[in-house]
């Protein structure tokens, strides 16, 4: 048996927290079938994976037999991670493995995140025109898209539409469905990365444009998302993905096209079967 341990999100000033605990703890033991959630015991040879648990630097923690922490970005976890180098650890992404490698000797197994698409839904077919631009992130970022972009996006009549609410999954996935351009955005960086923002838009079709495309975690999903360096490059590239009249251009339908191939990947549906290596 699998046992997840999760702390239950909460949501702080509008938006949620823990968001790892939903995609890594609850999505994923109600997928897997021998698996459960916060069990209140368990078994001698059950595997116990602790979803970026709590726990200080130097702070005693008691861990089964067979355990492992999910350490989604959670950097700081390195630390408990080498008091107990007999706990495995599960990275998220081909660069926060690389990352960890410099700091830690636990064992370490890649387990990417699985994007919210689980019905393999397309963007909205109705929609034959590229007009609405969508960012996904906390508030607190929001306030520091640059004003370039979102005047140019206006002066294209193209709406700019923030999204901070992470559950329930079917309503980030409905706002994923009904954008035709994703912003990839963050002002700053985390030791620990992984490219779920562009997979997530990829497994709609919604190619991305990347504000701050020098993550390295990027280029796993080559192909997914365009990098550009500045607000102008932002908008010459949004440019490039619509025709005067707002229909998509080739290279957008290209990018779409590749982008849920891609994606596929990525589906709970294989990425929960990569648990089942852990012993």
């Amino acid at each position: 048996m699998i046992n997840f341990f999760a702390q239950p999100p909460r949501e702080v000033r509008g938006h949620m927290q823990r968001v790892s605990s939903i995609i890594r703890g609850e999505q994923i033991a109600a997928y897997m079938g021998n698996a459960r959630l916060n069990p209140p015991n368990v078994g001698e040879d059950d595997i116990c994976i602790y979803v970026k648990p709590n726990i200080r630097p130097g702070h005693e923690y008691h861990f089964e037999k067979h355990s492992w922490i999910d350490i989604h970005d959670g950097f700081e976890l390195r630390h408990t991670l080498r008091k107990y180098p007999e706990v495995g650890c599960i990275s998220i992404s081909d660069h926060a493995t690389y990352v960890l490698k410099q700091y830690i000797k636990n064992r370490i197994v890649t387990i990417p995140h699985h994007h919210l698409n689980f019905e393999r839904a397309k963007r909205t077919e109705r929609r034959n025109v590229v007009t609405r631009v969508g960012v996904t992130g906390s508030p607190a970022a929001f306030q520091f898209i640059p004003d370039v972009i979102r005047k140019g996006l206006a002066d294209r009549k193209m709406e700019l539409l923030e999204w901070s609410h992470f559950y329930p999954r079917t309503s980030v996935a409905h706002f994923h469905q009904n954008i035709d351009i994703h912003i990839e955005w963050r002002p700053w960086r985390k030791q620990l990365s992984s490219p779920l923002k562009i997979t997530n838009a990829a497994s709609f079709g919604v190619p991305t444009i990347a504000l701050m495309y020098d993550e390295p975690s990027f280029k796993e999903v080559e192909g997914c998302f365009v990098g550009v360096n500045t607000p102008e490059e932002f908008l010459a590239q949004v440019d490039k993905f619509r025709n005067p009249d707002g229909t998509p251009t080739q290279a957008y339908t290209d990018m779409a096209n590749f982008c849920m191939k891609r994606a596929e990947y990525y589906h709970i549906d294989n990425i929960h079967k990569l648990f089942y290596q852990l012993t």
